[in-house]
């Protein structure tokens, strides 16, 4: 089947998913997220990195097995709600509603027609949900001059009345996750305040709707500091949802009594909401739940029988926060141990064998000093004694045992590849997410300054071999680790944050309030000149000796590419030799293959010369 791809045949042999991949240069043609469903077919986004990033609806047929661009060239399907964005579509039953890139307004398609919906302006908007007539979505209004932050609120509008948006549900900071009732007279969502993030302090909230779009009395089902929540969904009259509770986030049922642990799952189903439209549960039937969560830096896939009151564990090698239920298939975008955002399903009713190939001679899963790294050793045919250390984003990310084109392209060229999970990574529970809070560019500093030194003892790399790489908030940590008394080959820096005055400052509304959580400001606040003094890379970039090059996004609203520009400035005014490319149509993360292509070839010549320089 072109373009989904199933893991399990027979006896739970792995299908190959690079045999329906397009694969050019080592690099996918395009990436494949968010699968949505309805009773005849399935659809998932796909965005060519050869296009530019022009991302389209796709529709997938299982009885003809054939599929067919729905959005076509002339859109580019895209929410850009808090600067991250997530899911930019919702498919009902007759119809598809989606967020247009260029100007964030929502177009219908319907009968292959693509009509218009609303004509905002200077808005993002994300999360759409419709019952029959009725349209409920987010709206982020930046059109208020007197704000420095948008404005964000639910909005309803009724089809047939199109030029009258109402302001639904207002004053929280942000909301996401909207679901209606089946009946379509209740409605659900999550919403949180600044300064706390969606996966530290957000509040479940009901309430009833009129037929006429009319908001009845809200109704606090749940959460709060300490209780954040994650993914609600209606099952019948009830609701599930995952909470926050002491090391993990589990299942729980709301039946308007009050709550319930649905399970006990040795996992974590809490995921940080950076992009909306993630999943860590999905319901099957009135019998089934499938979930999928972290454990001791795996991610593990769980069978719950609700009627049986047990579930089954297993670990099928793969990763994957995005998923829709079709029938018994659950379908998945993620990773395999050999491709990345693709299409894959499984089938809950011929489940494969618990045991299968983990796959564990590709890497090894080490602790250091009380953090976690997996090591990928180079294809042996190559070995240089050259290893990456790629330190995440994030922070509250992790590393990534699955396929990886980056990965796979250095250690073909004979780098080992190390992935470090340093403390605030996401796979280990939620108390070693925590442990970061107040502790930023200390605690993961030191992870990787740990790591560096075991990897000089093992004997099997060069420790004058040793390249950093990070992104974002793994660029600080690369930055603040440079500044300590490291000797290593060089590293590579992309968009990554070396101001933490600046950050404070100049930031988007979604982490204005996460920085100061990080570094500790909310509870000493009278400290905040000693805290940027001695963890902004740029304020002590005198200890900078090691060289680099860095790699910044134009239209970077989170990471302003001034940042970029000021550091790499005082590193060539102090002798260090760096390099600084700059990409006009590139922001926070980059998209585009040409991009991707450039910065590969510059990294390779900019490595090649210390490793070369090292070896004389």
């Amino acid at each position: 089947m072109k373009n989904l791809t199933e893991i399990y045949k027979g006896e739970g042999a792995i299908c190959d998913p690079a045999s329906v991949c397009d694969i050019f240069n080592g690099q996918k043609m395009s990436k494949k997220n968010y699968p949505l469903s309805n009773s005849h077919s399935t659809y998932w986004i796909e965005t060519g990195i050869d296009k530019g990033g022009l991302s389209s609806i796709i529709q997938y047929n299982f009885k003809s097995a054939q599929s067919i661009n729905l959005s076509g060239t002339e859109f580019s399907v895209k929410s850009k709600i808090h600067e991250y964005g997530g899911v930019p579509y919702h498919v009902d039953e007759m119809r598809i509603f989606f967020v247009n890139s260029d100007d964030q307004n929502i177009y219908k398609i319907e009968n292959k027609k693509i009509t218009k919906i609303t004509n905002l302006q200077n808005v993002r908007i994300g999360e759409i949900a419709s019952y029959k007539n009725h349209l409920y979505f987010i709206v982020e209004d930046g059109s208020c001059g007197s704000s420095k932050y948008p404005i964000n609120y639910i909005a309803y509008l009724n089809l047939e009345d199109a030029n009258n948006i109402k302001k639904l549900i207002a004053g929280a900071s942000f909301y996401s996750n909207l679901k209606i009732s089946c009946d379509g007279l209740k409605l659900l969502w999550l919403e949180w305040d600044l300064p706390f993030m969606p996966w530290e302090a957000s509040k479940l909230i009901s309430a009833a709707l009129s037929a006429q779009g009319v908001v009845g009395e809200l109704q606090q089902i749940d959460g709060g500091l300490g209780r954040s929540i994650f993914q609600p969904e209606w099952d019948g009259n009830d609701i599930i949802y995952v909470r926050e509770d002491f090391d993990s986030g589990k299942l729980f049922r709301y039946d308007y009594q009050g709550e319930d642990l649905i399970t006990d799952l040795p996992v974590d189903l809490m995921k940080p909401l950076w992009v909306t439209g993630l999943s860590s549960y999905k319901i099957i039937n009135d019998q089934l739940i499938f979930a999928s969560g972290w454990r001791e830096g795996r991610m593990k896939q769980i069978v719950i029988n609700r009627i049986e009151n047990k579930f089954d564990e297993y670990d099928f090698n793969f990763i994957s926060d995005q998923f829709c239920v079709k029938d018994n298939f659950v379908i998945f975008s993620g990773s395999t141990e050999n491709s990345s955002d693709e299409i894959f399903y499984l089938d809950t009713v011929i489940l494969p064998p618990k045991k299968i190939n983990l796959g564990r001679e590709v890497y090894q899963t080490e602790s250091v000093n009380g953090c976690y790294i997996n090591h990928f050793k180079p294809h042996s045919r190559k070995e240089n004694g050259s290893a990456i250390i790629k330190i995440h984003s994030g922070p509250t990310s992790c590393s990534n045992y699955t396929y990886s084109s980056e990965r796979e392209y250095w250690r073909d060229r004979g780098f080992g590849f190390i992935e470090i999970d340093y403390r605030g990574s996401t796979n280990y529970g939620i108390n070693y997410r925590k442990t970061l809070d107040g502790n930023w560019g200390i605690y993961d500093t030191q992870d990787v300054i740990d790591v560096i030194n075991y990897l000089s003892g093992m004997g099997f790399y060069d420790p004058k071999k040793i390249i950093l790489k990070g992104s974002s908030a793994g660029g600080f940590t690369l930055l603040n680790s440079l500044c300590e008394d490291i000797d290593i080959g060089c590293a590579s820096c992309y968009y990554g944050v070396s101001d933490l005055g600046s950050l404070l400052k100049d930031t988007h509304k979604f982490e204005s309030g996460y920085t100061n959580s990080l570094i500790g400001v909310n509870e000493n606040k009278s400290n905040l000149d000693n805290l940027l003094q001695s963890r902004s890379p740029i304020l002590k970039i005198e200890k900078i000796k090691t060289p680099i090059i860095f790699f910044q996004g134009m239209n970077d609203p989170v990471v302003q590419p001034d940042q970029t520009k000021k550091i790499y400035d005082q590193l060539i005014l102090n002798g260090i030799d760096a390099k600084m490319y700059l990409f006009e149509n590139e922001g926070h993360g980059f998209r585009m293959k040409n991009t991707i292509d450039k910065c590969r070839f510059a990294e390779e010549q900019f490595f090649s010369k210390y490793l070369d320089m090292n070896d004389a």
